[in-house]
């Protein structure tokens, strides 16, 4: 699994969640991540159509599709739940 993350450095969830989130990859070795910031990587972010509430995390399965998208800031056990087990 691939999780795409979507933020900005001026939102304050984001800066949040990028923490939570390594925390959180920690546990899961396996799954490949990517961190897109929408004012300096804004051409690939906007590929996948974010929105407009921040921090946006893509969940993809092994072929590229997309499995599940979630918005917002999570607490842990949150981010765990709807991101990493869907």
């Amino acid at each position: 699994m691939k999780l795409i993350a979507i933020s900005a450095i001026w939102c304050p969830a984001c800066l949040i969640m990028s923490k939570r989130v390594k925390e959180a990859l920690l546990q899961y070795p396996d799954w490949t991540f990517e961190k897109l910031d929408l004012d300096m990587d804004e051409e690939e972010a906007l590929k996948w159509k974010p929105g407009k509430t921040l921090p946006v995390f893509i969940v993809l399965d092994q072929s590229g599709n997309e499995v599940r998208r979630v918005i917002g800031e999570l607490s842990k056990d949150r981010l765990l739940k709807d991101v990493f087990h869907g």
